[in-house]
């Protein structure tokens, strides 16, 4: 079942701000997401106020949230691992 990609205005700035080839690399993955929801370098937050689940893409991250019910997945912040929990 493929799954429809919401970005918040938020994790569009921060995409916009990645150099080229983080950029094309970030959103492949996110494209992925559609597909699979649940990726290998996947990891559910625990605790966080920020989002459910992140994702991997070399020292980046993209936190978002998986809604089953109406079949979407809403990117909230992408950026690089040392500023993306704060």
């Amino acid at each position: 079942m493929k799954y429809k990609i919401f970005l918040s205005s938020k994790a569009e700035k921060d995409i916009k701000k990645l150099d080229v080839k983080v950029r094309e690399r970030v959103l492949r993955a996110i494209q992925k997401l559609s597909l699979n929801r649940y990726p290998q370098q996947f990891k559910s937050l625990v605790g966080s106020k920020i989002a459910q689940c992140r994702v991997r893409v070399g020292d980046y991250r993209i936190l978002y949230d998986i809604h089953d019910n109406d079949k979407t997945v809403f990117v909230i912040r992408v950026g690089h691992r040392r500023d993306i929990y704060r």
